[in-house]
Parts: C-alpha cells; sequence; structure tokens
C-alpha cells in the first residue's frame, strides 16, 4: 500500500512538472529602481531648453531658409513668413510663390527658382568712373567677402601654436599658476563690444600703437566716408590698408580666443598618460621629444576638436570686423563706391545680414522685381539673405566633412 502511494506521488509530481515546463517559466517582475528613474527626469528636464532651442533655432531655420531661399520672400511685402511658406503649399501661389509679386521682363512671367543663387555668384561691386580708377569695378562681393574671412582664418594656427605654449607653461608646478589662468581667460567672457572699443584706441592715430612705434600710421584708413589715400592715383585699397585692416582683427580675435583654448589644452594635458612620460625620461628622451612623441599624441582629440569647431565659428565671423569697420552709411561717398557692405574687411556674414534685414539698394529688375515701393522706402530680401545663408552652411558642412575624413584617415 505504501509502494502504491509512493509511486502515485511521484506521478503526480512528474505530471506537475511537465505542465509547468508546458506553461513555462514565470516572467519575473520588473523591478523599478525609483532612483535611476528620477535621474533621467531630471536629466531629460535639464536637457529640454537645448533639445528645444536646437530643433527651434537650428534644424526648423534651415529648412524655413532653404524653402525661403526659392521664393521672392520680403517680410515688408508679404509679411508673415509662416502665412507666406503655408500659401506655398495650399495652392494659393504656384510652388515658389512667386504669384503674389510676379517677376516681368518684357511682359513674360519668369519663374527661376534659382535666381538668388544665380545672383550670389554673379553680384559684383560698381561705382562707375571711380570704381574703374582703381580697378575694382569687378570686385565679386561672394569672393571678396569670403576671401575676407578665409583671411580670418589665419588666426587660427596662431592662437593654437600661442595658446598650446601657454598651456605647457601654466601646467607646471610654479607660482601664480591659477592667477595667470584667470588673466588670460578675462578675454572670453569681456564683451566683443568693449574689446573692440579697446583696440580701436590701441590703433588709433594717436593710441598707444602709434605712441610706442613713435609713428602716426592711419590703421584705420577704410572707414567712415573717406577713402584712403592714394586711391585717385590707382592705389587699389584692397590689397594695401585693407590688408592691413584685416590683420589688426587678426590680432584681436587670437589675443579674444587664448583663454578658452588655454583652458581646454590645460584639462588635455592632465590626461596626458605619466608613466609613459617618465618611461620615456628613464630611455634618455628630451624634453622636445617626450613633447612630440608622448603629448602631442594624447592631445591630438583637443586640438582636432580646436580645430573643427574654430573654422565653424571663424566661417561665422560677423560682429568684430562690423563693429571695428562699420559698412558705411547709405548716402555717402563710400557707400556709392562699395554699394555693399565693407568689402576690404567684412565678412561673408554680412552679405547675409545685409540683403535679409538691411538692403539700401535693390538687386535690379533683371533679378526680381517686388513691385512699387513707396518713397524712401527701403526693401530687405530675406529670400536673398536665406540663399547667401544655404551656400555659407554648404561649405561649413564641405570643410567640416572633409576635416573628419582626414581624421578618420590619419587614425588608420
Amino acid at each position: 500500500m505504501t509502494e502504491n502511494n509512493t509511486a502515485l506521488v511521484q506521478q503526480e509530481a512528474e505530471a506537475g512538472t511537465v505542465a509547468a515546463e508546458a506553461v513555462g517559466p514565470r516572467k519575473k517582475k520588473r523591478h523599478v529602481n525609483q532612483q535611476k528613474l528620477q535621474d533621467n527626469l531630471w536629466g531629460w528636464l535639464f536637457s529640454l531648453p537645448l533639445i528645444v532651442g536646437t530643433v527651434l533655432f537650428i534644424y526648423i531655420a534651415l529648412v524655413m531658409a532653404l524653402l525661403l531661399s526659392f521664393t521672392t520672400y520680403s517680410a515688408q511685402v508679404h509679411g508673415n513668413v509662416w502665412e507666406f511658406l503655408g500659401r506655398m503649399f495650399t495652392g494659393e501661389t504656384d510652388r515658389f510663390g512667386f504669384t503674389v509679386f510676379m517677376d516681368t521682363v518684357n511682359g513674360e512671367y519668369r519663374t527661376n527658382p534659382w535666381r538668388w543663387y544665380q545672383f550670389v555668384f554673379t553680384d559684383k561691386m560698381y561705382s562707375g568712373e571711380l570704381a574703374s580708377t582703381m580697378g575694382v569695378s569687378q570686385l565679386s562681393t561672394m569672393g571678396a567677402t569670403l576671401f575676407n574671412t578665409v583671411f580670418y582664418l589665419i588666426g587660427i594656427p596662431i592662437g593654437m601654436i600661442l595658446s598650446m605654449f601657454l598651456a605647457v607653461c601654466m601646467s607646471r608646478d610654479i607660482k601664480g599658476a591659477n592667477v595667470f589662468r584667470v588673466v588670460y581667460y578675462l578675454p572670453c567672457v569681456a564683451s566683443t563690444v568693449s574689446i573692440v572699443y579697446t583696440f580701436s584706441n590701441l590703433f588709433s592715430t594717436n593710441g598707444v600703437i602709434n605712441e610706442l612705434l613713435n609713428t602716426s600710421i592711419p590703421w584705420f584708413g577704410v572707414t567712415g566716408n573717406a577713402f584712403p589715400p592714394g586711391y585717385e592715383n590707382g592705389i587699389d585699397p584692397y590689397w594695401t590698408l585693407g590688408t592691413i585692416n584685416k590683420c589688426i582683427i587678426v590680432i584681436m580675435n587670437v589675443w579674444k580666443g587664448l583663454g578658452g583654448t588655454i583652458i581646454l589644452y590645460i584639462a588635455g594635458l592632465s590626461g596626458v598618460n605619466a608613466s609613459t612620460k617618465e618611461a620615456a625620461q628613464i630611455d634618455g628622451a628630451n624634453g622636445w621629444k617626450i613633447f612630440w612623441k608622448v603629448t602631442m599624441p594624447d592631445l591630438y582629440p583637443v586640438i582636432f576638436y580646436n580645430v573643427v569647431t574654430s573654422i565653424i565659428g571663424g566661417m561665422q565671423i560677423y560682429a568684430e570686423p562690423e563693429l571695428l569697420f562699420p559698412t558705411p552709411a547709405a548716402g555717402s561717398a563710400t557707400s556709392n563706391y562699395l554699394n555693399r557692405p565693407n568689402l576690404f574687411t567684412s565678412g561673408y556674414v554680412a552679405l547675409i545680414w545685409f540683403w535679409g534685414l538691411q538692403a539700401q539698394t535693390s538687386p535690379g529688375s533683371s533679378t526680381i522685381d517686388l513691385g512699387p515701393q513707396s518713397a524712401g522706402q527701403t526693401l530687405s530680401y530675406q529670400s536673398l539673405g536665406a540663399a547667401y545663408g544655404m551656400v555659407l552652411a554648404v561649405i561649413i558642412l564641405v570643410l567640416t566633412l572633409f576635416q573628419f575624413w582626414l581624421d578618420k584617415r590619419n587614425n588608420n
């Protein structure tokens, strides 16, 4: 009897095991880590302003600029940009919005969506007899401002070498190193306007620089309503005083940006492998070889970051040239000659600002006609400014991709 009971119990246990295997193992209830969840929520909360700002002011703005660059949009004529873009996709205007104010030549409607880009690459500076005398009547506005922008990039390698040297000095165990770090970083937190005011006083005719050199060099020859001396003799100020003006801006940008770059290099130097440096010293390597063979490879990520961000920022330079050498006022003798932003010193972004918000002249009826203007009215051409902006975005994208390609190639 006992044996039968035992067998029955075993059969029931086996049957229960088979049934449990058929059903499968029970899923364990996932435990929610409240602390981790709370940390994630706070992280997203603090990141939300940056995410919203990036989406709104970069991605959405980029798409809007791309769309507007193919239209005839002007704020004074068409009003609300959102309504204008909405009409583009609801059929109230044609695909490019040209039916609001049609561009006509000899009674024929033209709907060329690439007209602004054609203007960007073909616009030239002119001013009749005076410009012909100076030999620069065919100077491309895009070419001149891009040349100025690339010229200002000369300050990037100069600033990197100086900041590297100062960072190495400050990373040593010397008295007052922290004080020097603060002093060199002060220009980074100073207002651009105050820095420009300081340099305008330094390089003025009666400024500190001329006092030290015991000279009276007119460093700011291309400014205001006065032409540079000698223009009537055929001297091109673009290659004379214009170059001097650009050199002043390069000096100012190098001085202003040293502090931030020094801080990054000091942080990078603190992560250099100390044991590798010690091993190199034991093997008899001098300081110069240690720097090139040990320190520089460990600093490469910081150097690459500085180069990429500096070039992106340098291609967008605007405030410093415009504050130090402002665009001549409309109606002045110089503005009649330039008829555009100050092509001696202005960066490419000045063209975006000029046509998008500040235009004092029309691109010409052969390009676009936004209708009759009232007396004294000046129109801004946001669509043309958007086209200039898209060209700059493509240039920066190509330069950035090229730098990443070089980085990948060096790593391989």
